[in-house]
């Protein structure tokens, strides 16, 4: 079988001695043309957007970036065509968090040519002080910055994709406000709710599917209510990365109502965890750094037994993706990583500490383009080549025919024991 490796595809041959499941989902065949999807939730905006927004009026569009793709080639000039009769200014904002800028030739590709060329497409800089508004405090306390564009627009329609989210619950929804376009401090407040403040370690509420009591949820979710002059157009997409669903409305109902699509896409139950657990990031840009990566092998690691091995293929051309993530690591232990956590927390210190954890409970040999230093201080074991790896995790697989899963698309596919 192939297994996305970057823009490339690996062969893998399974060992016939393992008894192996795919863990994978067919799409759904659509009922209708994606166009079809997509319009039909446009014309919805539209018909309230007519209600809030006057000829002249500042309009600003906020949609994901490089790492959170959601067709926005094809949903873009579906908008676009209908807002330009309605005589209104456009600006659209990259949401990049706290990632890193990207090249002129991403965000050509990330919004298509026609839009690239035709408007003014311009990235958050979370580290841009100079840029940020104060909107107000959080009832945890976090600091709201957020860019001032969000303060200066007359309306706002922020725009993008449902997926499970490793800390948060769910990505998208209100996290293309905060995160997506807020300040780093903002930012490192959230996600220091990651971290449980007694035990320094990854808080126990925090975890895929959950927003009802997870902390880093909560919190961010507040943000609503600094940005009243605000819609959404939001989407369910398959593992092709087709919109299956797409609706429009206040930002946290909305999302809400496309939770059940995602889970149902996107969760594979499981009668027992396995022995061995091979799984691919999915490619480029899931695979882009060790941070994003680590979304994939949460996902294999919830189908491991305890100290059992995963081989997980990610290229990470842009190696561990921030310079806040490996210092953690000259900590001894998960334990210790937690501690200093607590003392001073920095953006990433939560994904350093839940991998640290993983590394220590499962045998993670690593095949990717990372230096194999890197590799070795987060305890995962650096590999060359998936066959490397599978020859050196034989040797583990000690039980008469040993249990082995295949996450072809570790990215986008969570495993639960069903019991």
């Amino acid at each position: 079988m192939q297994l996305k490796y970057g823009k490339q595809e690996i062969g893998f041959d399974p060992p016939a001695n393992v008894k192996w499941r795919v863990l994978q989902k067919e799409s759904p065949v659509l009922n209708k043309a994606e166009e079809t999807i997509i319009q039909k939730a446009v014309n919805k905006l539209l018909t309230l957007l007519r209600s809030k927004i006057h000829a002249g009026a500042k309009l600003l569009l906020i949609v994901p970036d490089h790492t959170r793709k959601c067709r926005l080639p094809i949903v873009l000039p579906l908008l676009l065509q209908e807002l330009q009769n309605m005589r209104v200014g456009i600006e659209i904002l990259i949401a990049n968090g706290s990632h890193v800028l990207q090249p002129d030739h991403v965000i050509r590709e990330l919004v298509g040519e026609e839009v690239y060329s035709s408007y003014p497409v311009v990235q958050h800089d979370s580290l841009d002080d100079k840029t940020l508004v104060f909107f107000g405090n959080t009832t945890y306390g976090t600091k709201i910055y957020l860019n001032e564009k969000v303060k200066k627009a007359d309306y706002i329609i922020t725009i993008g994709g449902i997926l499970l989210h490793y800390f948060a619950g769910f990505g998208g929804g209100p996290k293309m406000l905060m995160p997506g376009v807020a300040g780093y401090e903002t930012i490192r407040q959230n996600h220091r709710l990651t971290i449980d403040q007694k035990t320094g370690q990854f808080h126990k509420e925090c975890y895929e599917g959950n927003i009802k009591t997870n902390p880093v949820y909560l919190d961010l979710s507040q943000v609503v209510k600094f940005v009243p002059d605000c819609t959404s157009l939001q989407f369910a997409l398959n593992a092709k990365g087709e919109i299956v669903q797409a609706e429009t409305g206040p930002i946290l109902e909305t999302q809400e109502r496309i939770c059940a699509t995602v889970n149902d896409l996107y969760t594979i139950a499981i009668e027992d965890k396995a022995d061995i657990v091979v799984a691919s990031a999915g490619g480029f840009p899931a695979d882009v750094n060790l941070i994003q990566t680590h979304k994939s092998i949460q996902h294999a690691f919830q189908a491991v037994k305890p100290k059992g091995t995963i081989i997980l293929l990610a290229e990470c051309p842009e190696g561990a993706g921030s310079k806040t993530f490996m210092p953690y690591f000259n900590e001894s232990s998960a334990a210790a990583i937690g501690l200093c956590l607590l003392k001073d927390y920095k953006i990433n210190g939560h994904t350093a500490l839940a991998l640290k954890t993983k590394s220590e409970n499962a045998r993670i040999f690593f095949v990717s383009k990372c230096d194999e230093q890197i590799v070795r201080q987060t305890g995962m074991i650096p590999s060359s080549t998936i066959d490397e790896a599978m020859d050196s995790a034989k040797k583990y697989l000690k039980t008469v025919n040993p249990i082995g899963y295949i996450l072809p698309y570790a990215n986008l596919y969570l495993p639960f024991v069903k019991n």
